[in-house]
């Protein structure tokens, strides 16, 4: 294993050498004119070992076999981003005063084309070495089922009850009671627990050991959460509910949201007036009435507030030629910048919902009460995935928005965001990612 590692990382070196060699050949040829050669060269060797160190320091081969290979673009940017700073640094400390000509274009041209090298060697690596193994599936239901397309591994058999049609091919190894010798008998490199309660009936002991043998364990609900991105609701525990905090959103978090929430939420306001009182006109021009509808919804901790949102109907509740419109355009809600002004809403959370529904929800499904345990935003995780043409299954949305509030950041604020410009394509990476 440590020769493999060794001629992996001299081929790495090798790849590194050539890519600034060639950049730094390209140098001298046009603009090197009679540059020392000897000062060239150190200038060379320093800049190659320090991306060649960075892309040690920084290699995800380790990474990508625990959770699926990553984008490459995203590896391509953090090696030459990572080996840049390094080599530059390098030079800065070492021969800044020499080289400082032509430090800049020699150290970012070598790192553009080391950082290209490594990211199609390493990617060509991965696909060469393609998951070895077996998976034995513990228990199969419609949660296994709707999993079963993302495994990686071929499956060695199922172990358990059985609550969904078997696709061909996948045998049925024996009951819960023989666990213990069928991993014994099959040898898999990974489990899948699609049990419900596993924990009293599956030994933990054994599961353990498995563990401490390099056997990768994975609970159903969990992968669920990493292939969807959203929580597993039918796995939902009361001791999940009681005793969790990853469902209950964040002091800290939010008190960080509250001012970057404000500040936008203003300064939108503020640039989107002229917009706002055009709006305001026209509606106040399309009929009787007032220029906005507000609804009750409850709020954070079920604190009621109005929303606020441009009239689209007349007085006899038919809608106007500029509501339609607003609808077409989707600026019906940019009254709710004051909402978010006020702090009664953020820029990103899950969708308001009126009161009386919201009592009705959590009275049928328990979990539904944590999504009040943040702030209504104008957009959320759900309506990401979700198109709004798509009939509302509020089990469904509730998982979006549970799984928000379980991994809410700024990252994610801005990923979101960023989700509702044209190019936006979330919706389909749940097709893409691997156990």
């Amino acid at each position: 294993m440590a020769r493999k590692q060794g001629s992996r990382r001299f081929l790495e070196l090798a790849l590194i050498a050539t890519a600034f060699g060639s950049v730094y050949g390209t140098y001298l040829k046009y603009f090197g004119g009679d540059l020392p050669l000897r000062e060239t060269l150190a200038g060379c060797v320093a800049a190659i070992l320090a991306f060649w160190l960075a892309s040690q320091l920084r290699d995800t081969s380790d990474h990508d076999h625990e959770s699926g290979p990553d984008n490459p673009w995203a590896i391509l940017a953090e090696q030459f981003c990572f080996g840049t700073g390094l080599s530059l640094l390098t030079h800065a400390l070492v021969t800044y005063g020499i080289l400082a000509r032509r430090t800049p274009f020699l150290v970012v041209g070598g790192s553009l084309l080391s950082a290209i090298a490594i990211t199609l060697w390493r990617r060509a690596q991965q696909h060469s070495h393609a998951p070895q193994g077996k998976i034995l599936l513990v228990g199969y239901d419609g949660l296994s089922k709707r999993l079963l397309p993302f495994l990686r591994v071929p499956i060695a058999g199922i172990c358990g009850p059985i609550g969904a049609p078997l696709p061909p091919g996948i045998p049925v190894l024996g009951s819960l009671d023989q666990f213990g010798a069928i991993v014994a008998s099959v040898k898999p490199t990974e489990i899948l627990i699609g049990v419900p309660h596993w924990d009293q009936q599956l030994p933990s002991g054994t599961l353990l050991k498995l563990r401490l043998e390099g056997v990768r364990v994975t609970e159903a609900a969990s992968l669920y959460e990493r292939v969807f991105s959203r929580i597993c609701c039918e796995r939902l525990q009361p001791v999940d509910l009681v005793l969790s905090t990853a469902l209950r959103g964040d002091a800290r978090t939010m008190a960080i949201q509250a001012i970057y929430n404000n500040l936008i939420g203003l300064a939108f306001l503020v640039l989107l007036s002229p917009l706002l009182l055009i709006i305001a006109a026209a509606v106040a021009l399309s009929g009787s009435g007032p220029v906005n509808e507000s609804v009750e919804c409850a709020g954070f901790q079920y604190i009621p507030f109005r929303l606020q949102r441009f009239r689209t109907t007349d007085s006899e509740g038919r809608e106007t030629a500029v509501g339609r419109v607003l609808k077409h355009f989707h600026l019906v809600n940019l009254p709710q910048l004051v909402n978010v002004v006020r702090g009664e809403m953020a820029l990103v959370g899950p969708r308001p919902v009126r009161s009386k529904f919201a009592a009705c929800l959590s009275a049928t499904m328990p979990f539904y009460a944590h999504r009040f345990s943040v702030k209504p935003g104008l957009v959320g995780w759900a309506e990401v995935y979700l198109s709004p043409s798509e009939v509302r299954d509020a089990r469904l949305e509730i998982e979006y928005d549970l799984y928000y509030i379980k991994a809410s950041s700024l990252w994610l604020d801005l990923e979101i965001l960023s989700e509702q410009l044209p190019w936006g394509a979330a919706k389909q990476r749940a097709a893409e990612v691997p156990l």
